[in-house]
């Protein structure tokens, strides 16, 4: 038998054995750990959502880049407006906020190719030909998010680079900012705007078009203003915007613009005949309005050949239909007509009764006379 030492020895060596076969079998199968990145590493790493951003960002930004070298080089308005179509197609597909930030990105970059197509307005008052890329943008921007549009409009407005494009972001200011300074700063930059002799001595279309701007404001804050360009001889043009821009000022609040125009007849001098065109406008039924006519005829001012043209034309129910930026005009009914008719012959009988009016019995009696023969017309069999 081996001795008791030799047994020990040996119960040493064994337990060395399996200790270090125990350590094998630990280290053999430990698991691996991730490999870790410096700090520097990661943050020179961006991460895939910035990654997936920038990249989306850079496709919006070449999309427009190359619709303007596009349109640089049409010269078919066809080919033209397939392309602006699809683009508007291709804004309307992205996320509203990418499409927004493209456009705005674009604009800052003051790039923008002529599309040789007109400054045309649809029913609801946005451009359906547009003449600049620029233009047709803003336009995209005020049908895409109107308070992003109203928001781009205050860089627009502050450097005058454009009429046309002014005119689309005094829309969507107006559109999309309601607030008390939104409103004070549309009337502002409309009156900049009107007021701007360069524009004024050679107007685009755009530049027409705004002049819906004062009557979407109303009162009578732009009388002076439109007055004053109502008798430029010298721009027919500007002259035609302005007196259908009073026109219906007159139409939507006939007492308070009247009575400002025969309180500062200073304001029609030169155009007294367009002046009584107005005043035809005043509705009898309505006390104020009566009022005001009233006082219109038994003014000693007014010359004949004023009251010849009121006469002619009284009650004025001829209106210019159109597209407009802001507003709408309504088209009176055939039955309105006919009572509006019936009131002003039942007003002018009235007033040749009246020994007030005995200085303007002619023109009563023309009026009588005229509304007398359409009443007869309008009867059954005529």
């Amino acid at each position: 038998m081996p001795s008791s030492r030799t047994n020990s020895k040996w119960l040493r060596l064994t337990l060395a054995v399996g200790a270090l076969f125990a350590l094998a079998v630990r280290i053999g199968y430990r698991q691996p750990e991730p490999a870790r990145q410096s700090p520097a590493a990661t943050a020179a790493s961006p991460p895939a959502a910035a990654t997936a951003t920038t990249h989306s960002e850079e496709k919006s930004d070449h999309t427009l880049q190359d619709a303007c070298q596009a349109l640089r080089l049409e010269s078919n308005t066809q080919i033209t407006r397939q392309k602006l179509a699809e683009l508007r197609k291709v804004l309307s597909s992205m996320p509203r906020s990418a499409a927004v930030a493209a456009i705005r990105r674009f604009l800052d970059s003051k790039a923008d190719a002529a599309t040789r197509l007109g400054f045309k307005l649809a029913s609801n008052g946005m451009l359906d030909e547009a003449p600049t890329l620029r233009t047709f943008l803003l336009d995209e921007l005020g049908r895409l998010d109107p308070a992003a549009a109203a928001d781009y409009s205050k860089t627009v407005l502050a450097s005058m680079d454009s009429a046309d494009e002014w005119a689309v972001a005094l829309r969507n200011l107006a559109l999309g900012d309601a607030s008390a300074d939104g409103r004070s700063l549309l009337q502002q930059k409309t009156t900049q705007m009107l007021q701007y002799g360069p524009w004024q001595q050679n107007p685009s279309v755009g530049f027409l078009e705004s002049f819906d701007v004062p009557v979407y404001l109303g009162g009578t804050d732009f009388l002076p203003t439109l007055s004053e360009l109502v008798r430029s001889q010298d721009n027919p043009a500007v002259a035609h915007a302005a007196f259908l821009a009073l026109d219906r000022l007159v139409v939507n609040n006939p007492a308070t613009v009247l009575q400002s125009l025969e309180n500062d007849p200073n304001l029609m001098t030169g155009r007294e005949s367009t002046r009584a065109d107005y005043f035809a406008r005043a509705n009898v039924s309505d006390p104020q309005q009566r009022q005001v006519l009233e006082s219109y005829l038994l003014n000693p001012s007014i010359t004949p050949a004023e009251l010849q043209t009121f006469a002619g034309v009284y009650p004025n129910v001829n209106y210019m239909i159109s597209p407009n930026l802001l507003t709408s005009t309504p088209m009176p009914t055939h039955e309105s007509l006919m009572n509006l008719d019936a009131q002003a012959l039942a007003a002018a009988q009235q007033w040749l009764d009246d020994p007030r009016f005995a200085n303007v019995a002619p023109v009563l009696q023309t009026i009588t006379h005229r509304l007398e023969g359409l009443a007869t017309q309008a009867k059954p069999g005529n």
